[in-house]
């Protein structure tokens, strides 16, 4: 039975996991052109709207979904099905509110945001992304109430699709509209709109044709479902806010700090070629985190060896995924940015290449970061990971502070504050959730098999590098040795482990 419950999580885990990294591919796929096509520059506009954009809407929608989520596997655990009813609505209708709010704020404060960042042709690329926070709000609300049934499906297909519409939209008006990179980053933008909207209409769908649709005339009017999900949903918001402000501070610490060069395109090619490099195993784990919520709040309610073992499956699949991908990005940075970004200048791989191996590590720190903010949503502590976060942050821009002033460090100083901010988040939950929550692993299962396996594939990698350099510098040597390192690793995964995730060890066997 329990080894049952463990597939079923990793399933789940997995669907969405597979979601994030299709979008993330096509994403990766869709900025290699569009860095080709618009530049840098372009590419610096271009991000330049993302931390304010997505700061508003972190504060739009405030942590609900993770509320709706958690509160309604709860009462399904203990067969509150009418209770279910009350918070979907009441959330669905908080989700519409803030929604319209944030849409009228990013609106209102558009030129006012620009000033801030350093570039006021940005005013109407908020202006055309201010739609989608309204549509993304109301879709909390659907995929919290999907996710607590422990339904992937919706979030994954979604999650899809919108990056095919940004995809088509983005490449579109670049060719079209180039060399205006002004009017071609306006309709990247506006792609973005039409996606959510799309999205949208799509979980509209899918929940009207489900058996277990609620119908709006039996849902009832309850005051206490209101307070629930904002008790939950704040401290998770704050969260949030703490680090996408953190994103904004970073953004415009670049553009105004940075003394070398033209700080816009450096940013560009930190935001754009680079992070989406470290994106994509984040992304590829991101199904962790939203499986493990919850999951770990039915545990909490039923069982304190099943939060255990919950707690060491989710941990274990975080660090298999991360590790090798940090250590990856970290020895290949070059290759794999000079494969992907042919466009860029030689001068400019040289620069991402550096930024993407000083911030490798980082991957790691942020995966496991995420699935223990998860855990500790979970346990109704959100607002401990509040702090955690809000620590992080103080110490990235203290660090930026001192790093991107230096012309000797100069951008490279983002890369080095995200890895030490990240570090600093990941020691604080790590330390909080096995000492005050008395969760355990197994120390095998979460950490040294990656870890031997991880130093396997190192070896290998750095055999090649050493002896066939000029093969590892070609495309196709690239990619060859992608796929070995790949094969190696999971080959001593499947040799060491019996299975590739600590699944059914951790359903028989008492953790440690």
């Amino acid at each position: 039975m329990q080894y049952e419950k463990s597939k079923s999580f990793v399933k789940s885990a997995l669907l969405l996991s597979l979601g994030g990294l299709t979008a993330k591919l096509l994403g990766a796929f869709y900025r290699i052109p569009l860095t080709n096509i618009i530049g840098s520059y372009g590419m610096g506009l271009y991000q330049l709207v993302f931390p304010p954009y997505i700061l508003v809407l972190t504060l739009a929608c405030f942590g609900m979904q993770s509320s709706i989520s958690k509160l309604t596997a709860e009462n399904l655990q203990l067969g509150n099905k009418e209770k279910t009813k009350s918070l979907f609505f009441a959330g669905l209708k908080i989700m519409c509110a803030t929604g319209v709010l944030g849409t009228l704020i990013l609106t209102v404060f558009s030129n006012v945001i620009a000033k801030a960042q350093g570039n006021v042709d940005t005013t109407v690329y908020f202006c055309a992304v201010a739609p989608s926070v309204l549509f993304v709000a109301m879709q909390v609300a659907f995929k919290g109430y999907f996710q607590g049934r422990l339904q992937m499906m919706p979030s994954a297909l979604t999650t899809v699709i919108e990056q095919m519409i940004k995809l088509v939209t983005g490449l579109g008006s670049a060719y079209l509209f180039m060399p205006d990179v002004h009017m071609a980053v306006l309709g990247m933008v506006l792609g973005i709109s039409i996606s959510e909207f799309t999205s949208l209409a799509i979980l509209i769908v899918w929940y009207f044709a489900t058996k277990e649709k609620i119908l709006l005339r039996r849902a009832r009017w309850q005051t206490r479902e209101y307070k629930e999900l904002f008790m939950l949903a704040l401290p998770v918001a704050a969260g949030g806010f703490v680090m996408q402000l953190g994103q904004v501070i970073d953004s415009a610490m670049v553009v105004n700090l940075v003394t070398v060069g033209n700080a816009t395109s450096l940013y560009g090619l930190w935001s754009g070629p680079v992070n989406s490099m470290l994106g994509l195993p984040v992304s590829l784990a991101s199904g962790i985190a939203i499986t493990a919520l919850p999951k770990m709040s039915k545990d909490n309610v039923s069982s304190q060896s099943q939060s255990n073992k919950t707690f060491s499956l989710a941990v274990g699949l975080s660090v298999a995924i991360a590790l090798p991908c940090a250590i990856g990005l970290i020895i290949l940075a070059k290759p794999i940015l000079s494969l992907l970004y042919g466009g860029l200048t030689s001068q400019e791989i040289e620069i991402s290449a550096h930024l993407l191996s000083l911030s490798g590590l980082a991957v790691l720190f942020q995966v496991v970061l995420v699935t223990l903010v998860s855990v500790l949503q979970a346990y109704s502590k959100p607002y401990v990971s509040t702090s955690i976060l809000a620590f992080g942050v103080v110490v990235k821009a203290v660090v930026n502070l001192v790093l991107l002033p230096n012309p000797q460090i100069n951008i490279y100083g983002s890369a080095i504050s995200e890895t030490i901010c990240y570090l600093f988040q990941c020691v604080f939950a790590i330390i909080y959730t096995t000492t005050k929550l008395k969760l355990k692993g197994d120390f095998t299962e979460c950490l040294l098999k990656p870890l031997v396996c991880t130093l396997a594939m190192t070896l290998v990698i750095t055999a090649f590098c050493l002896f066939k350099s000029d093969f590892v510098g070609s495309n196709l040597g690239t990619v060859l040795l992608v796929g070995v390192s790949a094969v190696v690793y999971f080959g001593l995964l499947i040799v060491w482990g019996k299975k590739l995730h600590p699944v059914k060890e951790l359903s028989n066997e008492p953790t440690v």
